[in-house]
């Protein structure tokens, strides 16, 4: 479920009501990924509870108490004690169609100190998620996840200037035309998702929800829609209304839990919405129900932070050995040194502290003789030959563990079954990743995703384990394969495809494979065909991880047929 732009502006404005203008009492972390502010406003407590984490990362009032976790305070929540706590929440402002809440907070950290004013910056973004605490220059203090700013991304570090997420060019719900969403209708893309792609800010959620009120159904294809300005006209209404304050929060009930939340009433869900008290109130009750069954969210919650800490290392690890990988140039070069001076011994004076031979400066130790100190070259040489010839192997080694963690990062971020996200723990921990949980408890097989595509039966591993098990145990030789180039992605097979199967069945197949992949968010992404005889397990690497040959790829959007 979306925690979205109108989500967020929702809870905003209860803040604005309820909190700004009080006093921070009291700043705790329930969880690690969680902070917790008690503001004490209008002569009642208000508990802000703030999560950004890999799952349900969100903003609103819970109607308990907050209570410390058992886990070390971490440096974020150390100084928010020192520069927020005792201070008064002054303003809570968003980002214009962006899930980026920020409080700003004044505070006297010492008793006959000059007032300084802090942003606490929350980023609801996905993945992404963080909490960000920057000074009254602009200086991020520190955040909940650091990032060192590598491969473009922004640097969010201590000392750092903050800079907002990077923002989609795309048109506000007030000023987007149906022209807009026109340029991004094409074949087999749904109305909804023309919708979301087109306009900034909105969500799945939302764009069904414009749809149905404008007569659409949301699944209709988008190159059929013709009511787009009736769906823009409901949709401006929706954020009109929500961003006005005009709120009406609501939950859709199933089983024994909830489906969806919205700020806004929900018409194009077949069971009814029931109202809630506010959007906090919403979203309280979403999240304390799917808490019991959530258990992927827990394994989740558990596993992500060391796998991305792991990546880490793998990645500093390659780093370390691109640079340690030596030259044909230095091995000759220590080698001619070592030749030089037993040649020129007789040239070199007792103690000498360094020796020029050919435009060469030679460094030598003074307590040694010159017979020590050439044989001090050959050790070098031997050391940069044997390096030479082993670094390449730990290399390759270690560009192999980090596909492999990669595509565990990406399997279990995309793991909706709690089968596949204790799949990919074990198999982590199997590989020396992860440490074992303390209570070992067996992984279950988990149900392999299957689709039917043009009456063809198509199976996908939703972890390495089982993209190794249905590309060498459970396929024919002449199924077709499918993988997404160049990054994590599951391995897709289209069973019995026959000897010239139709372009469009394999098209759609391999516009499954790119929605299975680390690519799915964007709009185009190569995919590798080759037949299954063609791929071969890499020997000593990681389940999953295979090469192939013969293939042709495939330029194609992600969409996974159900859609």
């Amino acid at each position: 479920m979306n925690f979205d732009v109108l989500t967020l502006t929702a809870v905003r404005h209860e803040i604005e009501e309820r909190a700004v203008g009080g006093r921070i009492q009291r700043v705790v972390s329930p969880e690690p990924n969680q902070v917790g502010l008690e503001i004490y406003a209008k002569r009642a407590a208000n508990h802000l509870l703030i999560q950004a984490g890999p799952v349900n990362s969100r903003a609103h009032f819970v109607g308990g108490r907050l209570h410390a976790g058992k886990a070390p305070a971490s440096p974020l929540l150390l100084l928010l004690r020192k520069w927020v706590r005792g201070g008064r929440l002054v303003a809570a402002t968003q980002l214009p169609m962006e899930r980026v809440l920020e409080l700003q907070v004044r505070a006297r950290p010492d008793s006959d100190g000059p007032v300084i004013e802090h942003r606490l910056i929350v980023e609801i973004i996905g993945r992404q998620a963080n909490v960000i605490l920057v000074d009254d220059r602009g200086l991020i203090r520190d955040a909940l996840r650091r990032v060192p700013g590598e491969e473009g991304r922004r640097r969010i570090m201590p000392r750092a200037p903050y800079e907002p997420p990077a923002r989609l060019s795309l048109p506000a719900p007030g000023i987007a035309s149906p022209g807009d969403v026109a340029a991004r209708t094409a074949p087999g893309v749904p109305a909804w998702r023309a919708l979301l792609q087109a306009v900034a800010g909105v969500s799945p959620t939302l764009a069904r929800e414009s749809l149905t009120r404008a007569d659409v159904a949301p699944s209709t294809p988008s190159l059929d829609v013709s009511a787009w300005p009736a769906v823009l006209g409901a949709l401006r209404e929706i954020a009109t209304d929500v961003d006005a304050g005009a709120t009406h929060p609501c939950l859709v009930p199933i089983d024994s839990g909830w489906q969806a939340f919205a700020a806004y009433p929900l018409t194009h869900l077949d069971r009814r919405c029931q109202p809630a008290g506010s959007m906090s109130e919403a979203l309280e009750a979403f999240y304390e129900a799917d808490e019991p069954a959530s258990s992927v969210d827990t394994v989740k919650s558990r596993v992500l932070e060391p796998l991305d800490a792991a990546i880490a290392r793998v990645e500093r690890r390659i780093a370390s050995l691109r640079t340690a990988a030596p030259t044909g140039a230095a091995i000759s070069a220590a080698r001619a040194a070592g030749t030089a001076l037993l040649e020129r011994a007789h040239l070199i004076p007792p103690g000498a502290a360094l020796f020029e031979v050919n435009e060469q400066r030679l460094e030598l130790d003074p307590a040694k003789s010159v017979g020590a100190n050439a044989q001090t070259y050959f050790a070098r040489y031997r050391d940069l030959k044997r390096a030479a010839r082993l670094v390449p192997r730990r290399l390759r080694r270690a560009e192999l563990d980090l596909a492999f963690l990669r595509q565990a990062a990406d399997d279990l971020r995309r793991s909706d079954s709690p089968a596949v996200s204790r799949q990919i723990e074990a198999l982590l921990a199997e590989s020396g990743h992860l440490r074992r949980p303390r209570r070992k408890r067996r992984a279950e097989p988990a149900t392999p995703f299957e689709r039917r595509i043009r009456g063809h039966r198509v199976l996908a591993g939703r972890t390495a384990a089982e993209n190794h098990r249905l590309t060498f145990k459970e396929s024919a030789p002449d199924d077709l394969w499918f993988h997404a180039r160049n990054m994590p992605g599951a391995h897709v097979l289209l069973r019995d495809p026959g000897d010239d199967p139709a372009p469009e069945l394999i098209h759609a197949v391999a516009r499954l494979a790119a929605h299975l992949s680390a690519a799915h968010a964007a709009t185009a992404v190569d995919v590798d065909v080759t037949r299954r005889r063609h791929v071969r397990a890499i020997r000593g690497a990681g389940p999953g991880q295979v090469t192939y040959r013969r293939n042709r790829t495939l330029r194609v959007a992600p969409l996974d047929p159900a859609d």
